[in-house]
């Protein structure tokens, strides 16, 4: 990943088509969409303070700031539970969760492509390329808000980059930052947003980035992942 670079689209699709053919020419981009963070992407890792090691893209919903209740809080302890006779229990995951190598669980659409970056790091793509997800984890290190905001001077801004938030706030009672932007990219809008936060010495984040014109579905999808992402 090329540090510097605001999260997104790796290659982007073609310019946006008119109505009556834009799914059929997203669908054929797919494949190269696929490779998101091949161009366009960010290491939050080269500043201290990192929620992850090599790169975040996306946020929460812009509607109201993600904050849950620690009492709601669906993210088990590291540590399985002792039974009565000493044996250890095993750790229980929302339903259609599955764990990955960063020590996270969490339940992803069925159907979409799955792209390993790192051991930690996975990215999920739509089929037909108009939405990714990301998860990811790290060592965390220094203060979350002032190593995004570092990153996001630091880097390629791009074309028509606005900010919409890069702030504190937290996530099941877990320190956390949301980043939120949109940008345009190769006549296509679109919109990220990242999440990241802590949790006993290691940052997590679950991010997305999708086209403008597919908010109301994306935002239902991210929050789906969202609510099932459970820190092992």
């Amino acid at each position: 990943m090329p540090p510097g670079d605001l999260p997104g689209p790796a290659t982007p699709v073609a310019a946006r088509p008119r109505a009556g053919h834009r799914r059929t020419m997203l669908a054929a981009a797919a494949a190269t969409v696929a490779t998101v963070g091949a161009v366009v992407g960010i290491v939050l890792a080269t500043t201290s303070g990192s929620p992850g090691d090599d790169d975040p893209r996306a946020g929460s919903s812009a509607s109201a700031p993600l904050t849950t209740a620690p009492a709601t809080d669906p993210t088990p302890d590291s540590t399985p539970s002792a039974t009565v006779g000493g044996t250890a229990r095993p750790q229980s995951l929302p339903p259609g969760a599955h764990r990955e190598a960063g020590g996270f669980a969490w339940a992803t659409p069925e159907g979409w492509r799955r792209d390993v970056k790192t051991g930690a790091e996975v990215h999920y793509t739509s089929p037909d390329g108009t939405q990714e997800l990301v998860g990811k984890s790290s060592l965390a290190r220094g203060d979350l808000l002032e190593t995004w905001q570092t990153s996001e001077r630091n880097a390629h801004q791009g074309e028509d980059y606005r900010k919409i938030r890069l702030e504190e706030t937290t996530y099941r009672g877990h320190p956390a930052v949301i980043w939120e932007y949109t940008f345009t990219l190769r006549g296509v809008h679109w919109h990220a947003r990242l999440l990241g936060f802590n949790v006993d010495g290691k940052s997590y984040q679950i991010n997305t980035w999708y086209d403008s014109g597919i908010e109301p579905e994306a935002l239902r999808t991210y929050e789906k992942v969202k609510d099932s992402f459970t820190v092992l």
